[in-house]
């Protein structure tokens, strides 16, 4: 379509693309990794895994380009759910397990792989622990929402987010950034670019980060710090023709102490006031008391935790993929490969007192495969895109965790294992084709089948480093299977710069057993079943071009049904009624309810004359359950009444502000650019049950600015002075331990007021 118009699409980041004007004389052939798109000068995105237009793309996207994330500080996924309201990305029970929300769905507690929203970094899916990961020489960002169902790699029921690095050859030069802030920060971060050879391009970026903590141990310790390496290099092979080849590989050694939970509140039930228990654990007063510790957490201060395990936090990661490409805009074949392995060690207190109620030290190595076979092109009309996935996640150590849960002389603290493999395979097609003058139709099909198996042991004596040893202490080996075919409808209609669209999409969960070999009363709750999702969104996007006035707008409004929805619950000790350590569930698995869930999401984005910026976006959601499905045995574990629970880190109404000015110095000084933005989240539950008045974070914004001076004396060098919870609003960024049967609960508290400075020159 742009043969003839002087005109090239340049590959800026795997499914990112621009078209530039070439220059005479040097024009070059149309690269293949392009399918042909409309006539539009601006940078395209890959909602549809191919480069279109934001408008042509039947679902909200929203989408941060490279100086969008530097302006407003994206360091991690946490940043970006800030500006973005709906999408929540925070910390469960600790800093070590990411917890990520959109559109009412969340990871359950502890399982790596049923996740209800995917990352992924340059096409490949990053495993859940990956998504810790720091964010540093970005291309962009996008965040899809709603289901992914049909043409990504995993199945997810709430949305996608896709991250992509810089890549070399795409015109951002090399740099070097420093930074430095209260509580001891510091970050060294840059990049370097090297032509090894006219076809043949290596970028290599890293980043240093150093911070003292925002929460102090009663010890006086510190801790939430920051102590992490991470670097990339990607070599782009780009020779004439139609092949092109590009290969990342990145690292992140991590050795940090997470969050230190504070005592909130205590439940006037549960374990630990049963005749067994009170004598180590509410013995009316003292160290054996656990409402005295709550008397005397309200004498320290919401930054001061009782914890007395320090919350070493270790990570590991190493990452290897590759995106290969042949062809032309009419047909072209895609190969995406990725090979992760993460390694954490990491220990939680997780009542947050000196009583070893609730106190865990866990160990986990896990590699991810992944392998995507694609294959796109146009016959006519007709958009085309089919092809084949697999994901095989598995063990590569130990996977160990060592739970102290209300110790005494009589029960030590036990050993948790879980050695599961599991693989999910897919085949998936989806077409786009003109069904009448302005309006086109979009069809797509998927069918997936997942295999989970594995060996779980829970002993006192016995913690298997391996399967096999697992299988030799007596251990029990489980498998889980399922299919489900998926789809997604769509309808867009174009007038002029608007579009309004109707999608319909269907996506699952994943299914999967219960650990260890359950026994007495849940004997028949040893797996469950996939939690499905069918969604209805209607839309309308477009530009607005009014009175000097420019900018563009995207609203959604949407309703989605799940059904045999899964919920994780906590038994108590000796819930089944067997009198077996070993057939007690940490966390049980069940399909417990339907529900449904309505809301709408929105952004404006405008230009305000040449130099002022303003980008306002919002996100209401109701979800509520509509039938409760969990056998009575088990009604109990979900609250008093199930039926009116609340979908956790959901809060009804977020939003966000963001105002940007430009100031034009004099003759050679430069400019002084001006930022604020304000975010704000509605009352949000920590917890699904409604009466928990300490499991409840209140209303709040937070509020942050910066002041940049651009290119002083024409030398390509920021200075930047920035502010972050300006107005120091203590928060509760996620919860700890929130379980009636523990006694204690326990919130994160989100970070402080922080100031600093930030210098980047740029190797123009």
């Amino acid at each position: 379509m742009i043969e003839g118009m002087g005109l090239s699409i340049r590959a800026v980041a795997p499914g990112v693309y621009l078209i530039v004007k070439v220059q005479p004389g040097i024009r070059k052939t149309q690269r293949a990794s392009s399918l042909p798109v409309e006539n539009a000068p601006e940078i395209l995105v890959s909602a549809r895994r191919r480069p279109e237009r934001d408008l042509d793309v039947p679902l909200l996207v929203n989408h941060l380009d490279r100086m969008a994330m530097e302006q407003r500080a994206v360091r991690t996924l946490a940043d970006l759910a800030r500006i973005t309201p709906g999408f929540v990305a925070t910390g469960q029970t600790s800093s070590a397990t990411p917890l990520l929300v959109m559109r009412g769905q969340r990871r359950s507690i502890s399982d790596e792989n049923r996740l209800p929203l995917l990352v992924y970094q340059d096409e490949v899916p990053l495993p859940n622990q990956a998504a810790l990961s720091p964010l540093f020489d970005m291309a962009s960002a996008e965040v899809l929402r709603g289901p992914q169902g049909t043409l990504f790699g995993r199945n997810a029921t709430s949305g996608a987010v896709l991250l992509r690095s810089v890549q070399p050859s795409s015109g951002v030069p090399s740099y070097i950034e420093g930074e430095a802030g209260d509580y001891g920060l510091t970050r060294l971060e840059g990049a370097v670019e090297v032509p090894l050879s006219q076809s043949l391009t290596l970028r290599v970026s890293g980043q240093r980060a150093r911070r003292s903590g925002y929460t102090r141990l009663h010890s006086g310790e510190r801790t939430d710090t920051a102590h992490s390496d991470a670097m990339r290099a990607i070599l782009r092979f780009d020779p004439d023709g139609p092949l092109r080849s590009t290969t990342t590989f990145d690292l992140l050694n991590a050795d940090e102490l997470g969050a230190a939970l504070i005592l909130t509140g205590v439940y006037s039930g549960g374990s630990v006031r049963n005749a067994q228990n009170a004598p180590y654990f509410d013995c009316g007063a003292g160290a054996c008391d656990i409402d005295s510790y709550l008397n005397l957490q309200k004498t320290l201060g919401q930054r001061t935790s009782q914890s007395s395990v320090a919350p070493q936090f270790q990570r590991r990661f190493r990452g290897i993929g590759n995106v290969t490409e042949y062809g032309d805009g009419d047909l072209l074949v895609r190969n995406i490969v990725g090979l992760r392995t993460t390694r954490m060690n990491y220990a939680l207190d997780g009542d947050g007192t000196p009583l070893p109620i609730n106190d865990s030290i866990s160990s986990a190595q896990l590699r991810q495969w992944t392998e995507e076979l694609q294959v796109q092109g146009r016959t006519g009309k007709l958009r085309y895109i089919a092809g084949a996935f697999y994901l095989e996640s598995a063990p590569d150590g130990p996977v160990v965790q060592t739970v102290s849960r209300l110790t005494r002389p009589d029960n030590p603290p036990s050993h948790a294992v879980s050695y599961q493999t599991f693989r999910s395979a897919a085949i998936f097609g989806q077409i786009t084709m003109p069904i009448a003058a302005h309006t086109t139709a979009d069809a797509g099909l998927r069918y997936t089948g997942e295999r989970s198996s594995g060996c779980a042991l829970r002993s006192a004596t016995a913690a298997p480093l391996s399967e096999r040893e697992c299988l030799d202490e007596g251990g029990t080996s489980a498998q889980a299977r399922s299919g489900r075919m998926t789809w997604t409808l769509a309808l867009t209609s174009k007038f002029g710069e608007h579009s309004v669209y109707l999608t319909s999409r269907r996506a699952f969960r994943s299914g999967g057993y219960n650990t260890p070999a359950l026994g007495g009363t849940l004997t028949g709750f040893q797996t469950f079943k996939p939690e499905t999702l069918t969604d209805f969104e209607l839309g309308a996007k477009g530009r607005i071009n009014l009175a000097g006035i420019s900018g563009s707008y995207a609203v959604a409004g949407y309703l989605g049904l799940y059904d045999d929805v899964q919920r994780a619950l906590f038994p108590d000790v000796n819930f089944d009624g067997d009198d077996d350590l070993a057939t007690d569930p940490l966390t049980l698995y069940i399909n417990s309810a339907k529900a449904r869930i309505v809301g709408l999401d929105g952004d404006l984005s405008l230009d305000l004359g040449v130099r002022t910026h303003l980008t306002l976006t919002g996100s209401w959601i109701d979800a509520r359950y509509t039938r409760i499905d969990a056998p009575a045995a088990l009604t109990a574990l979900l609250g008093s009444d199930p039926l009116h629970n609340r979908f956790t880190y959901t809060p009804s109404f977020s939003g966000s502000l963001a105002l940007s000015h430009e100031i034009m110095l004099p003759q050679a000084l430069g400019s002084v650019g001006l930022s604020a933005n304000y975010a704000y989240v509605s009352s949000v539950r920590l917890t699904e049950r409604p009466t928990e008045a300490f499991a409840r974070q209140s209303a709040y914004g937070l509020l942050g600015a910066s002041v940049t001076w651009r290119k002083p004396g024409e030398i390509p060098v920021d200075f930047e002075l920035w502010g972050r919870n300006l107005t120091d609003r203590f928060y509760a960024s996620g919860g700890g331990t929130l379980n009636p049967a523990y006694t204690a609960a326990t919130i994160i508290p989100g970070p402080p007021r922080t100031i600093g400075v930030r210098i980047r020159y740029s190797f123009e």
